[in-house]
């Protein structure tokens, strides 16, 4: 009887280590084989991918707490954008990846209207595979122009910031954004303000996205990370809008070891 308790004690703890497994993709399975489910979670639930919710002060009415209005665009050439800029290529203004228009709504109560932000930390390995996934699914390139795309190298930290208001952004420069913005390494202490800011627009020309482009090290030569990161803020303090997140890099770890 002992052994048979023991036995089933063991197997719930299977069942539930598949279950925990079953909604980490990044550590259950290669990204070859990630699905259109899978693509949601990394994309939209994972240590690389955070929503904030703020108090709308810039203007009066009710909250703007609905789906990004974002269009789609190709995921491709999304993906090879990122590595053109990481290498230092012109950026465009094509709208962002069509996996933006899934992320749900802020679903806060308050008598002052709320929206939210969604911030990804587009360098990873884990996002810009889902990206290429998500591309060599919907037909777009090849198992084999997904591997070449992935194998290009990374330089940079890279944050993406979007929603459906992004009232704050609009009208601002570069030059404006990197000063208002900045990233820390919690157990470092250093802080960087971006190299460089990308802005994509719609046809509309309104604001759908800013990309955010740090550097690894200081002007100095300190690494940004430690040897023992436990985590990153990520800030940009604009009028009317004081957005911050915790990365945590203990998190943000794959079959193939930290993902930052």
């Amino acid at each position: 009887m002992h052994k048979k308790i023991l036995f089933g004690l063991a197997f719930l703890v299977l069942l539930a280590g598949l279950a925990w497994a079953s909604n980490e993709p990044w550590k259950a399975k290669p990204y070859q084989q990630w699905d259109k489910a899978d693509l949601e979670v990394v994309l939209n639930n994972s240590p690389w991918a955070k929503k904030v919710v703020v108090d709308v002060s810039w203007k009066p009415g009710p909250s703007s707490g609905g789906q990004p209005g974002v269009p789609a665009s190709d995921q491709t050439a999304e993906l090879r954008q990122h590595i053109d800029t990481q290498k230092g290529g012109a950026p465009d203004t094509s709208p962002p990846d069509a996996s933006m228009n899934s992320v749900g709504s802020a679903g806060a109560t308050s008598t002052s209207p709320k929206t939210p932000f969604f911030i990804r930390w587009y360098s990873s390995r884990v996002v810009r595979e889902a990206l290429a996934r998500e591309a060599i699914i919907n037909g777009k390139i090849s198992e084999a122009e997904g591997a070449k795309l992935l194998a290009e190298p990374v330089t940079e930290y890279e944050i993406i910031v979007f929603g459906p208001d992004m009232t704050p952004f609009q009208n601002l420069t570069e030059d404006q954004l990197k000063s208002a913005s900045s990233l820390e390494g919690k157990q470092s202490k250093q802080k960087v303000a971006p190299a460089s800011v990308r802005m994509k627009k719609g046809p509309d020309g309104r604001t759908n996205s800013i990309a955010f482009f740090f550097p690894k090290k200081t002007g100095s030569g300190a690494d940004v990370a430690s040897a023992q990161e436990k985590g990153f803020e990520f800030a940009c303090k604009l009028k009317g809008l004081n957005l911050r997140n915790e990365f945590d890099t203990r998190e943000m770890v794959d079959e193939n070891g930290p993902d930052f």
